[in-house]
């Protein structure tokens, strides 16, 4: 009898303990504070519009979005992009940003951006209307590189060995690996 109350005491000791521990991960992770950008650029080219849809059209529009996406402000934006023909008309959102234009380069640089705080930049280039206008798209801030809204797939959570993968073009969880196993080969 006295043997079976110490092995009770010592289970219930661990799952305590251990769930203790859990608990102490969730906080340490869940309060961490990370600064993250993404940004979007859209253009006619990107749509296949025909042609003759474009004609009346005197310039190539673009527009890019620069968003914050993390739980503390990004600090020390630089955007530097080059296009193919000449930038001949801008306009930027918020009104204080740092833009400037040399022929097919712009830069724009700005101090801080508050969490799900956006830059809106509209540009209108000479040029074909259904050709990709840009040559060269650089996105950075204090904390890295900027990343592609389109090129974000796939969310993947790690916990204790196990990997949970959230595939947003399907709008469905896979369980991927439990420890050292992995469940199902990737597509």
């Amino acid at each position: 009898m006295e043997q079976d109350t110490a092995t009770i005491v010592a289970i219930v000791s661990v799952i305590v303990g251990a769930l203790g521990f859990i608990f102490g991960v969730f906080t340490h992770f869940s309060t961490r504070k990370v600064a993250k950008l993404t940004y979007q650029v859209s253009q006619l080219s990107d749509f296949d519009v025909p042609p003759t849809f474009l004609q009346d059209l005197p310039r190539a529009p673009i527009a890019i979005t620069v968003t914050s996406r993390g739980n503390k402000g990004t600090e020390n934006i630089i955007l530097n992009l080059a296009a193919i023909s000449d930038i001949e008309e801008f306009d930027v959102s918020p009104k204080g940003t740092r833009v400037n234009i040399e022929g097919t380069s712009l830069s724009l640089s700005t101090d801080r951006l508050n969490p799900s705080q956006q830059i809106k930049l509209f540009l209108r280039c000479s040029g074909s209307l259904w050709d990709n206008q840009i040559e060269e798209f650089n996105l950075s801030h204090s904390e890295g590189a900027g990343q592609n809204e389109r090129g974000i797939s796939n969310l993947v959570f790690n916990l204790a060995g196990l990997e949970i993968e959230y595939d947003l073009q399907k709008l469905r969880p896979y369980v991927n690996r439990i420890g050292p196993l992995r469940l199902r080969s990737s597509e």
